[in-house]
């Protein structure tokens, strides 16, 4: 069976993302507009066009791999992801949503990671988009791919900047968003660049290159860059012929790469076959499977099957057999394609009709293009709104966790039944991701520290006090994510942007009742600290779940201790216990919003770091209007985390590199800067300041 969406989705990853829309519909942007819309104007299509300032990301052809050093790329510092991958915690299943759902059904993703930003020919990682679209449900994922092309850095600007221009040749290569490796890397998500075949004016044999000691010089090249910029690998989109002779030669490159850097995670789709010729399978069977190599010795880590095996593999039993045949475990290597880019909540595909509670999946799934309802949503200027932002971020919930938003109560409330792929925002026709998928956590040892912040806003709060009042989005710095959104009892809850703690959301809660937040396996080494800031609250209990009696909670009265801009901080221990805690729970009463969750060992709860040592500022070159880009640098800390950088007490951005690029910066009154090193407990500690 050919591919139902071969066409349209070649069309949307050689124009790129959200660039399609703009395209078909003929709009135009520039930079200098974006500029202009933070300001009061009229927001730009996303993906009207336009070049970010400063740094971003571009396509990658053999020559500019071949090309790389560190030292002269223009912004690679300003690029790369310095957090390591989280381990994660075991599975256990009393404190699972789900107690009897499998946990060894994996899943990953292949998603717009600029869905609503008006750039579209370069990735931008922090910019001044409050709209665009950021993840939040890290705990499902455990490989999260890039999918959109970006245009080789040998383009004019003035070409990369217009999506309908002839000439705007795309790299077969792109890295991932390092905002989105960041985030993932702190939920122990792996994330993987895009390998896209065929580019016009590359000669395909040019990756193929073999030196007379063996080795690959475009993948030596791909491994310095995949360890330099920190991201975890590729997915391999072949979607034309090539030759039987460089089949196997690319099996060749992708197996040198693995001996070379076991960590390079290769996903390849179902696509060429072992002759190079481009067909289909819908399933993993005798034909693809040898692109899997040998156990041991393996060519790739895993294969996207293709969107068909509902008419091949129905239950997808072959696939597994397949797997199983040559000696792997089908749910590490076998993902079946659920297409959302045009099924949204009612694709054709349905993978909790194989993997669901009580029934374990024989494969893993993949999700392709997850997030397009945001992208369709911010194309119609919808997400331009904070209203029209709560919707879809409801809409994401439901996706996530269920139609009705509490994972723990997943499972379609409407019988699924063709047509498929129209009404496509029909939740009620949905399991959720829940309903197939084990939470994962990240959450083995204290500190445990969230302000909700999910690495976007319209605004930015510290203390409670408001300190930004513009857009801005920078994934990378968004925190954990919490493991259920939302497992609730008698209590609702909605992510609220009308006012914050730290950051630019909080929770708002109504009603008598319970919310669980983190799934955890914590050893006390002594008593813990709890604290927890909030408004308009009466009551406010902290409660965990032994390892050894996970059918009981207990619970803890938090007191209040300190107010400050309109929040209260409550306070608690939990006293040291020999018996680990599997999970940690908030039980309150009355209506109003949540701001922070802290938890940290008594020793170290007020534990903060020490001043930066250095502190530089350059002038970077016209922004919008009057104002000036600038960079920032300095040292990495042992003892910080995360850096803020501000202007006169105004929130300018936050990273945890040792450079910051802010752009278009007002500096009429103040060129003072001001670098705040964060601890992982999240405490500050004082500031270093520059002068422009």
């Amino acid at each position: 069976m050919s591919d139902p969406v071969k066409v349209s989705r070649r069309t949307l990853i050689t124009v790129g993302g959200a660039g399609l829309a703009a395209a078909l519909a003929g709009v135009g942007g520039t930079a200098e507009a974006a500029a202009a819309g933070v300001a009061g104007a009229a927001v730009p299509t996303p993906g009207s066009g336009g070049i970010p300032p400063g740094p971003s990301t571009y396509g990658w052809d053999p020559a500019d791999l071949l090309d790389f050093d560190p030292a002269t790329h223009p912004w690679g510092r300003h690029l790369r992801c310095l957090v390591p991958l989280a381990p994660r915690i075991a599975p256990f299943a009393p404190t699972q949503a789900h107690p009897d759902l499998d946990p060894g059904v994996r899943l990953s993703t292949l998603s717009l990671d600029d869905a609503g930003t008006i750039y579209e020919g370069r990735n931008q990682p922090i910019g001044l988009e409050g709209h665009t679209y950021t993840q939040r449900f890290w705990p499902y994922i455990d490989v999260w791919g890039t999918w959109h092309g970006q245009v080789l850095p040998s383009v004019p600007s003035d070409v990369v900047a217009d999506p309908g221009a002839p000439g705007r040749t795309y790299g077969v290569i792109d890295i991932p968003n390092p905002g989105w490796t960041e985030a993932a890397h702190k939920n122990g998500v792996k994330t993987i660049g895009g390998w896209f075949w065929p580019r016009s004016g590359v000669d395909f044999g040019e990756f193929l290159v073999q030196a007379a000691d063996g080795s690959f010089p475009v993948g030596d090249k791909l491994i310095e860059i995949r360890r330099y910029f920190g991201f975890d690998g590729l997915f391999i989109n072949q979607e034309a012929t090539i030759t039987a002779a460089q089949a196997g030669k690319l099996r060749d490159l992708f197996r040198y790469l693995k001996a070379k850097d076991p960590g390079f995670y290769l996903q390849y789709y179902d696509a060429d076959l072992p002759n190079g010729d481009l067909d289909y399978q819908n399933t993993l069977n005798a034909k693809n499977v040898p692109w899997l190599g040998s156990p041991g010795d393996q060519t790739v880590d895993s294969i996207f099957v293709n969107y068909g095996w509902p008419y091949v593999d129905p239950d997808l039993s072959g696939s597994a057999r397949t797997a199983k045949t040559a000696g792997f475990d089908p749910r590490a290597v076998a993902f079946a394609g659920v297409e959302h880019q045009q099924g949204g909540f009612n694709p054709e595909e349905c993978f909790t009709d194989y993997a669901y509670p009580g029934h374990p999946g024989p494969v893993s799934v993949g999700l392709f293009v997850e997030d397009q309802f945001w992208a369709n949503a911010a194309w119609s200027g919808e997400t331009t709104t904070a209203a029209g932002r709560a919707k879809y971020r409801d809409l994401e919930q439901r996706f996530w966790s269920g139609p009705t938003g509490n994972p723990a109560t997943s499972g379609r409330l409407e019988p699924r039944k063709p047509p498929y792929r129209t009404d496509v925002l029909n939740y009620r026709k949905w399991d959720g991701i829940a309903h197939g998928i084990v939470e994962r956590s990240p959450y083995g040892a204290l500190p445990i520290v969230t302000t909700f912040n999910i690495g976007v806003g319209s605004t930015f709060y510290l203390d409670g006090k408001q300190v930004r009042d513009g857009g801005w989005d920078n994934q990378g710095c968004a925190d954990r994510s919490l493991t259920w959104q939302y497992w609730t009892d008698g209590v609702t809850v909605a992510l609220d942007e009308s006012t914050a703690y730290e950051g630019a959301h909080s929770l708002a809660l109504s009603g008598n009742g319970v919310v669980h937040l983190f799934k955890t396996d914590l050893t006390q080494t002594a008593a813990t600290e709890v604290r927890v800031v909030a408004q308009g609250l009466s009551a406010v209990d902290i409660g965990v779940t032994r390892r050894t009696n996970p059918g009981s909670i207990e619970w803890t009265r938090l007191t209040p201790a300190r107010r400050s801009a309109g929040w209260t901080e409550y306070r608690g221990r939990i006293a040291r216990d020999d018996d680990r805690i599997a999970r940690i729970s908030l039980r309150t009463s009355g209506s109003g919003h949540l701001g922070k969750v802290f938890l940290a060992d008594t020793q170290t709860a007020d534990l903060a770091p020490n001043r930066p040592g250095s502190f530089t500022v350059a002038d970077a070159g016209p922004g919008a209007g009057a104002t000036r880009h600038l960079t920032f640098a300095w040292h990495l800390q042992a003892d910080a985390t995360a850096y803020d950088v501000l202007q006169n007490g105004r929130w300018l951005g936050r990273v945890h590199r040792d450079v910051f690029f802010a752009e278009s910066v007002d500096l009429t009154n103040v060129r003072v800067f001001g670098l705040v090193p964060i601890a992982a407990n999240g405490n500050r500690g004082p500031a270093v300041t520059a002068a422009l």
